[in-house]
């Protein structure tokens, strides 16, 4: 069963990085022809840093992720077998697991500097999705690891991270093709809600987390449609990172989080700047992204959730 499995999830990857790479093409030599991008060597970027994270995935996928689920999978809860609904099952729970890490990605630092190369990117193309850290191996892969505790069969998990991360390539397409789909949006993460994500305009920070469903967003209050008039500027606040530059986008936020440890005397405080989220000092407390928005709306959180709908 082990070989059929790993089987199996080489399969998948292979047949993904086909679909990928098809898809990054015919978008890019689009683009190209109608001027729609400004950089091409950002692409560039984009697939070489994806070629970084897939390294640590090839040389431990197997030990690491196969192995700890195959194992948890062995302790498991429930036996739930393969009747659709569990399918069904499977796959919201997957993107529930996936709205936590992400949100983890943006509210402690430690996993900001692996999330927040993908928030680098400052044009918005299919090759953006694949734009990651080295050390993802370190965040994303507990979306998956423990759903097998619950029951769910590990090639069931494999099957449905494809397809959700299929369409998390749909979602970073250009707007150029694809603008604000309303009726979308309440069920599903559009593309325009994604581009709100990647945003760095104050009312748009921190929002939006979801992968495929939009509702996670609805339940815990993180959801934010695009505004007409609000067009979404990409990359990070402050604007100190090179989006063209392979070394900075992989190792500038680990850099700046060790300046910073430095500067504190106490290791509670050095302990602090790891785990608390970006932005955070042991001067003043620093200034949450929350904040930010907050100030964008005009601290008029009513009008920002009539907005929201």
């Amino acid at each position: 069963m082990n070989e059929a499995i790993q089987v199996l999830q080489n399969e998948l990857q292979s047949i993904l990085g086909i679909i990928i790479i098809a898809l990054v093409i015919i978008e890019w030599t689009v683009l190209f022809i109608t001027k729609h991008i400004k950089s091409h060597k950002e692409g560039v970027v984009n697939i070489v840093s994806y070629l970084l994270q897939s390294i640590p995935y090839v040389l431990l996928g197997r030990i690491v992720i196969l192995g700890g689920m195959l194992w948890v999978y062995e302790y498991r809860l429930f036996t739930l077998g393969y009747d659709w609904y569990i399918w069904i099952l499977a796959y919201l729970l997957y993107d529930f697991m996936f709205y936590v890490l992400h949100f983890l990605g943006h509210k402690v630092r430690f996993f900001w500097c692996i999330h927040g190369v993908h928030h680098t990117a400052e044009e918005m193309k299919l090759t953006v999705a694949v734009r990651g850290s080295f050390l993802i191996f370190l965040h994303m892969p507990h979306t998956v690891i423990w759903l097998p505790i619950l029951g769910f069969d590990p090639f069931m998990i494999f099957i449905v991270e494809a397809i959700a991360n299929l369409y998390g390539l749909y979602e970073h397409v250009n707007e150029k093709f694809i603008g604000r789909q309303t009726w979308l949006e309440k069920i599903f993460i559009t593309p325009s809600l994604h581009r709100v994500h990647h945003a760095k305009n104050h009312k748009y920070l921190d929002t939006n987390y979801g992968e495929t469903f939009s509702f996670w967003d609805k339940l815990f209050g993180t959801l934010q449609v695009e505004l007409k008039e609000e067009k979404p500027i990409y990359g990070l606040m402050g604007d100190t990172i090179n989006s063209e530059s392979q070394w900075q986008i992989q190792l500038l936020l680990w850099k700046e989080l060790w300046m910073d440890m430095k500067k504190a005397s106490k290791w509670s405080d050095k302990l602090k700047y790891i785990i608390m989220y970006p932005g955070w000092n042991h001067i003043d407390g620093g200034k949450k992204a929350s904040t930010y928005r907050s100030e964008a709306w005009g601290g008029d959180l009513e009008t920002q959730q009539i907005q929201k709908k």
